[in-house]
């Protein structure tokens, strides 16, 4: 006969190992953040349906990005790592956005010159974070992608981070690095692989927010047509035929290029003659087919925002500022899960972004049943005007006034 007084000791040990785990658990890891409802007021400008993340620096912009995504206040706020990025090599930055798909899950943040200096808006987000470290990868808390010298990574090993070095000469050897790295931490090669132009890079910035959401392999063409270490990435994928997406209207990668791709794998190019176009039809995209994988582990193959109806959320950035725009990935990785649309690089809104808000508006409904989108307007290079009419989009559509 099991005795009472044994049953409450056995109920008070396992309380106590209960709130002890709880304790552990949830306890606080970071600092909190230090915003007030009035902090950058003049940057946030809030409307019903968005909200501007902004810094006075391309700098503490990319931190207002991480910030709104990671609150670090507690072990499932904070991010696996950091993904470090020189602020004067936009393809690298392109290239390095799969990195923040998990098993990593970063946030983008600059060195500045020439990826020689941690700057200290970095290393205040840095420490803030606080990243848990990448399980998978020996718990590395801090990656540099790029042509990033070994004194950036004493830099940071010194602030206490555990870190790896992901170097290559240029953003087209770093694609290749790259690929070969994650390969290693999935265990396996991915079989859809975005493909850019160096000589165009903003027709790719679409591509890259997606990467960030979606982990797709990023490899790259050059003015003078597929180098070595993209012809490489392609043959690690056989006897599989991958799957390739361009980024690139034909007179920036001519169809003879295209053709020696498809030797490769099947390639489609997705529409739109501007980088605006570009990402309007990348929004829209869906393809889906045949499954990849083997037996085990085998999954569908479906690539692309697809979205062609009201209740999402888009970002709103402009390409004049590439540094401004590419970090955004991360509003599309966690949070929201964003798509990116351009603007002009004057800052005006295009025909093409415009019709298509148009059909992702809203109708109104029963309360109970309303659904609404979102907008994140990235940075200062979206002006005002601008910003309010991309408001005035998402928002809910009023009925019209019956005939009379």
């Amino acid at each position: 006969m099991v005795r009472p007084s044994l049953t409450l000791l056995a109920v008070a040990v396992l309380l106590a190992l209960g709130l002890a785990w709880i304790t552990l658990t949830w306890g606080g890891s970071g600092a909190p953040l230090t915003a007030a409802p009035n902090q950058n007021a003049e940057l946030m400008e809030l409307t019903g349906t968005t909200a501007r993340l902004s810094g006075q620096t391309h700098l503490r912009t990319a931190v207002a990005y991480a910030q709104a995504v990671y609150a670090a206040n507690q072990d499932p706020d904070r991010p696996g790592a950091v993904l470090l990025v020189r602020d004067d090599d936009p393809a690298a930055a392109i290239a390095a956005t799969r990195l923040q798909q998990v098993p990593v899950n970063a946030p983008m943040l600059f060195v500045t010159d020439g990826g020689t200096r941690v700057p200290d808006a970095t290393m205040d987000e840095l420490l803030r974070l606080n990243p848990k470290g990448v399980m998978v990868d020996n718990n590395v808390q801090v990656y540099l992608a790029g042509k990033i010298p070994e004194s950036v990574q004493q830099q940071v090993e010194k602030a206490g981070f555990r870190v790896r070095r992901l170097f290559a000469e240029n953003a087209v050897a770093l694609a290749e690095e790259l690929d070969e790295f994650l390969a290693v931490l999935k265990s396996n090669h991915s079989e859809e692989i975005l493909i850019a132009a160096t000589q165009a890079i903003d027709y790719a910035f679409a591509g890259a927010t997606w990467n960030a959401h979606h982990g797709s392999a990023l490899a790259f063409v050059t003015p003078d047509g597929v180098p070595p270490e993209t012809r490489r990435m392609l043959r690690r994928r056989a006897p599989s035929r991958a799957y390739l997406y361009l980024f690139a209207p034909p007179n920036v990668v001519s169809a003879s290029v295209a053709a020696e791709l498809s030797r490769y794998g099947h390639i489609q190019r997705i529409p739109g003659t501007t980088p605006q176009e570009m990402a309007v039809r990348w929004a829209a995209y869906r393809d889906e087919g045949r499954r990849l994988g083997w037996w085990i582990g085998e999954r569908a193959r479906r690539i692309g925002w697809g979205i062609t109806e009201p209740g999402h959320n888009a970002i709103l950035a402009n390409p004049a500022d590439w540094r401004e725009v590419v970090p955004t990935s991360v509003l599309s990785h966690l949070g929201k899960h964003a798509f990116l649309l351009l603007t002009n690089p004057d800052g005006t809104l295009p025909a093409s972004v415009r019709a298509y808000l148009q059909l992702l508006k809203p109708a109104r409904t029963h309360p109970s049943q309303q659904i609404f989108n979102f907008g994140w307007i990235a940075g200062q290079g979206v002006p005002a005007a601008t910003a309010r009419q991309f408001s005035d989009l998402l928002r809910v559509a009023e009925p019209s006034a019956p005939a009379p």
